[in-house]
């Protein structure tokens, strides 16, 4: 999954503004992974968390001419996204479920956006540093924080031992100490490996 920043970019800015469609592809590149990460906190069904980021996407480009910021943008993107996918969970009458963990459904002011996005980022860091691990180490850490599976679960599915579960998390680990920022790989090892201090 990668991020690429544009924030400091006063010429995509402008470009974007106006009405390039180029620039509309790289503001598309850069948020698209994030807002799916953050859609993916809320609902349970990926595909429809897609399609949000998708109409959100769309939306801020057809109302470019209200924004002068990127960070405006982004806003603008996390509440149509969160807005979204809190009317779907609505629809399924499954939205109590979810509100214990998110918080209520209230307006966001711009101190919950922000730690929307700074949530997000992170997560789009570790997971471009996961992608480059070896196959079942991969395999082993997706399952284990995106489906949030046990090491049990994982390795009736996987066909290998619990033992080699928790060694593939282990190796994993240590692969990522050398690619993350010490807050990055903190934050994957308390997921990989929780009540253990590191």
């Amino acid at each position: 999954m990668k991020s690429v920043h544009i924030e400091d970019n006063p010429m995509l800015l402008r470009e974007f503004l106006s009405g390039s469609e180029q620039a509309f592809d790289q503001v598309f590149t850069c948020y698209y992974p994030l807002l799916c990460v953050y859609a993916n906190r809320i609902l349970p069904q990926p595909e429809i968390g897609q399609d949000f980021v998708q109409e959100s996407l769309i939306a801020v480009w057809n109302r470019r001419a209200d924004f002068d910021s990127f960070s405006k943008i982004k806003a603008f993107l996390y509440t149509c996204v969160r807005n979204a996918c809190f009317k779907q969970l609505e629809k399924e009458k499954v939205k109590s479920k979810y509100e214990s963990s998110l918080g209520s459904n209230e307006p966001m002011d711009d101190q919950s956006i922000l730690k929307d996005i700074i949530h997000a980022e992170v997560i789009s860091r570790i997971f471009a540093q996961v992608d480059t691990l070896p196959e079942q180490c991969r395999k082993v850490i997706y399952m284990t924080f995106k489906e949030d599976k046990k090491p049990k679960e994982i390795s009736d599915e996987l066909g290998i031992t619990v033992s080699t579960v928790n060694s593939q998390k282990m190796r994993g680990l240590n692969l990522l100490k050398r690619k993350l920022s010490e807050s990055d790989y903190l934050i994957i090892a308390l997921i990989l490996f929780p009540g253990i201090g590191f």
